[in-house]
């Protein structure tokens, strides 16, 4: 599971790029606040399934099989 801290100053979008980088991850557990589960579900082809205690899994696999040419 990665831990991030949830604040104000560290945006999604770099969570998500930091723990999503290259592409080769498609699926993590992360500790998200409700909302930042909300919008990553909203703005990004995710799966976002919520484990308990402010953990989900994120999931890009079902999204490779959409979004590839």
């Amino acid at each position: 599971m990665t831990n991030h801290p949830n604040t104000a100053h560290f945006s999604l979008d770099a969570l998500v790029s930091d723990c999503f980088r290259g592409g080769e991850l498609l699926l993590r557990e992360l500790r998200l606040t409700p909302e930042q589960a909300r919008r990553l579900a909203a703005d990004y082809p995710a799966r976002v399934t919520p484990l308990g205690r402010d953990w989900y899994e994120i999931s890009f696999q079902e999204a490779q099989h959409f979004y590839v040419n």
